[in-house]
């Protein structure tokens, strides 16, 4: 092999390992807050969609790169305490697994086809469910290979579509509306927030296993394997960011073709019809399937690879087919019921969740715990204050956790300074 043949090479096995992050991340949330942000910043677009994209692309970037450097969110979050780590682990792989996440994908992705297919019974629903789960863990079964299946074939397909979308879209004409719900006061933070919704800076931290197992499905030895994966996670998020502007911009011409929407989901099906009365719903409905199917993949092969390995009496195959039927019966509850109850909880483990993986990137030794023990549990407390209404400095902005988490932060470390 020449040495072009070979920084060619190299160069194809980065893009695949960058398509599969895009990938894992990329779901149902990904698709329908963009578009609806837009519509409802309307002039504080910008400040907007800046927050928004703090925590739907930067720390889920970083949460990648800190489970690279930690080996595992199980040994980072032990920094706080072995059974804080137990606890804390298994609730954000129950959050963004069976509970929650998974069977948003199923959902969320069947309101796109049963508005497409024009279906009324409750039946194709439990069908539809079911043909997801199993396609989706016969693929689970093997995480190493997904840069194939995904990074491969399903991503750039979907990018493919959603670039059809945005084009077929681009010569509309429609003037920015007023900024509405917490947009018109606190719009970064608003934005900030919403991209909470999106559950991708928690799932990033189950998700660099994944990425680690396919970097070395290419033949990289570990420590090449996580510079690998740390590229991949950059170029990933390049391509979330993409992809996010031009679900955005579509959000900013909503008013040329829909009225009134209610979610992002109603701005792209609108955009669709507006592109082909007869085929738009397909589209988008296509569009939604591949977006959730991979986020699918991706999480369920997570879980599946954690709970074989804290109870390693049932085989990580097991586990997947247990969560697949359980995301299948969750998910016939309904999206809208699925978002109620996963808006409290996120709110709560998030703030504690970007703790962490800012933490990762700092010097850590045991004289330093009591910085993670402090700063964790200051996040955790302020975060559940402000959820059951009692008033703290920045609450009215949804940042009531952050200036106690900041001292708590400054004190740990000043004291592990001092003890050092």
């Amino acid at each position: 092999m020449t040495c072009y043949d070979s920084v060619m090479h190299r160069v194809k096995e980065r893009l695949q390992l960058a398509f599969t992050v895009f990938a894992l991340f990329f779901g149902a949330g990904n698709l329908i807050f963009p578009p609806f942000l837009a519509w409802q910043s309307g002039e504080n677009l910008l400040p907007a969609f800046c927050g928004f994209i703090i925590t739907a692309i930067g720390f889920p970037v970083l949460s990648l790169i800190a489970i690279g450097k930690t080996g595992s969110l199980d040994k980072l979050s032990s920094r706080v305490h072995p059974l804080f780590s137990r606890i804390f682990t298994i609730t954000i792989y129950l959050a963004i697994g069976p509970c929650l996440a998974i069977p948003r994908t199923a959902s969320t992705s069947y309101e796109m086809v049963k508005a497409a297919a024009g279906i009324e019974s409750p039946i194709w629903g439990l069908l539809y469910s079911a043909v997801f789960f199993i396609l989706a863990g016969i693929i689970a079964f093997h995480p190493e290979k997904l840069s194939k299946s995904l990074g491969r074939i399903l991503s750039p397909l979907l990018i493919l579509l959603i670039i059809i979308l945005f084009i077929g879209t681009a010569g509309t004409m429609a003037a920015a509306g007023e900024a509405s719900a917490g947009y018109a006061g606190h719009p970064f933070a608003t934005g900030f927030r919403e991209g909470y919704q999106t559950m991708d800076a928690i799932a990033g931290l189950v998700f660099g296993i994944v990425v680690a197992m396919n970097a070395a499905a290419f033949g990289y030895k570990e420590k090449e394997a996580a510079k690998e994966g740390m590229i991949a996670s950059a170029g990933g998020g390049i391509l979330l960011l993409a992809v996010y502007s031009a679900l955005t911009m579509i959000g900013t011409k909503a008013a040329a073709f829909v009225t009134g929407p209610e979610t992002g989901a109603d701005i792209l099906s609108g955009a669709a019809a507006f592109i082909s009365s007869d085929y738009g719903r397909f589209l988008i409905a296509a569009i939604f399937v591949i977006a959730c199917f991979n986020t699918s993949v991706g999480l369920l092969s997570s879980c599946g690879e954690y709970f074989s390995r804290i109870i390693p009496g049932i085989s990580k195959k097991k586990w997947i087919i247990i969560f697949a039927v359980i995301s299948g019966i969750i998910a016939n509850a309904g999206l809208g019921t699925i978002i109620s109850i996963s808006s409290p909880i996120l709110e709560l483990i998030y703030p504690a969740a970007i703790v962490l993986i800012l933490l990762a990137f700092f010097p850590y030794s045991e004289k330093y715990r009591l910085c993670y023990v402090l700063s964790v549990s200051a996040a955790l407390i302020s975060s559940f204050l402000s959820m059951i209404g009692i008033p703290l400095p920045f609450s009215s902005a949804g940042f009531g956790w952050l200036l106690p988490t900041l001292a708590a932060t400054v004190a740990g470390y000043a004291y592990g300074y001092v003890k050092k």
